[in-house]
């Protein structure tokens, strides 16, 4: 690889990742964080830690910031663990980021041909793979941003979860 090549790739990841929340008054970690729990499903604080790459006590914080906002609301105790769901409000926060996030990617993707985006598409996926080769938090951080239904069972980037799936 040259270094121009190398240049236009770290271009092309900063950019993707400077136009898919422009404009938003909420980090990337907040983001994140209310895109994990758009399952529907509760997480641990701990869990929301290593999804977006927080500490523990800055994960507090950034649950506290979101508390007061009425994004996010803390649910029962699981031990010392606290459970954080989303409020109703949150949820259509997460809804709204989440579609911004596809009408980006995708206004963008429709723009080329069909041949070069279905080729893009596999260099994606083997890219992804090298990146994240083996089912790691590094799996899940990688997908933080991602619609939690949108890749199914053919997501390339291995998560601890699916190994508890086939395990």
């Amino acid at each position: 690889m040259t270094t121009a090549e190398a240049n236009r790739l770290a271009a092309c990841a900063i950019a993707l990742s400077d136009g898919l929340f422009e404009g938003e008054d909420l980090s990337p970690s907040a983001i994140a964080a209310l895109l994990s729990l758009s399952g529907g499903e509760k997480r641990t604080i701990g869990e929301i830690a290593t999804i977006v790459g927080l500490t523990h006590s800055a994960s507090v914080r950034l649950i506290d910031r979101l508390e007061k906002d009425w994004l996010v609301r803390r649910a029962a105790r699981r031990g010392r663990e606290v459970n954080v769901e989303l409020t109703a409000r949150g949820r259509h926060r997460a809804g709204a980021l989440s579609k911004k996030r596809s009408v980006f990617v995708t206004s963008l993707l429709s723009r080329l041909p069909d041949d070069e985006r279905a080729a893009l598409s596999r260099s994606v996926d083997q890219i992804l793979s090298l990146l994240v080769p083996e089912p790691t938090a590094a799996g899940v951080r990688t997908c933080r941003f991602c619609d939690v239904n949108g890749c199914g069972p053919n997501c390339p980037v291995p998560k601890p979860s699916d190994v508890a799936e086939t395990a």
